[in-house]
This record gives structure tokens, sequence and C-alpha cells, in this order.
């Protein structure tokens, strides 16, 4: 398939370049590969870490709606990113507590 190419070795290293490029622009511009892991978004992950793919289209905010979820880097843990999952909206009533639990009945307005 790339024999054509081993011949050529001006071609190779243009080819070997474009597809770097097109590595880069793509995990820095389209998608962010990264490892989730820790007991806050059990079921949805497990404890001991799954990979996700983030859409990195929706950057600062935009398009993102309830439900989706939220990669984001943990402020004291710099080189270490976080998930949660987005409840509400700006002008959206939450519940602050579990439903059942203590603190059940205490709704907040999403500002």
């Amino acid at each position: 398939m790339f024999t054509h190419l081993l011949g050529h070795p001006t071609r190779f290293a243009l080819s070997t370049l474009k597809m770097t490029c097109l590595a880069h622009l793509t995990l820095t511009q389209l998608v962010q590969i990264s490892p989730a892991q820790g007991p806050s978004m059990l079921p949805t992950f497990t404890v001991d870490g799954d990979w996700i793919a983030a859409d990195m289209r929706h950057r600062l905010g935009r398009g993102i709606t309830t439900g989706d979820l939220v990669l984001y880097k943990i402020p004291i843990f710099a080189s270490q990113n976080g998930v949660k999952r987005v409840v509400g909206m700006p002008g959206d009533y939450v519940s602050l507590g579990t439903p059942g639990e203590n603190g059940e009945g205490q709704m907040i307005q999403v500002l």
C-alpha cells in the first residue's frame, strides 16, 4: 500500500509531515482523548477509569445543553481532567439534594 512512498524519500517525508499535522490538528481542535476515574460519575464511568473522547467544538460553553458531560481541568491538579454532567442551564431550577434523602425539597435557580 505504501511501497510507492519508500522509493521517494521526499514524498515519504512530505506524507509523514502531512499525517503529523493532521493528527495534531485533530487532537487539539476537534477531539481530546482523556482518562476519567473516580467515584463521582458512578455508574456512568467505573471507579478504575474509562477513556473518554471529548468534542472540542463546544469550547467555552457554546452549544452545551442539560444532560451533556463536560470535561474540565481540575484547578488544584493542572495536569488532570474532571468530568461532570450538566444538570441545569441559566434560569433552570435544580434540586440541591438527592431525592429520598434529607434536603430534597431545597431548590435553587441556576444563574
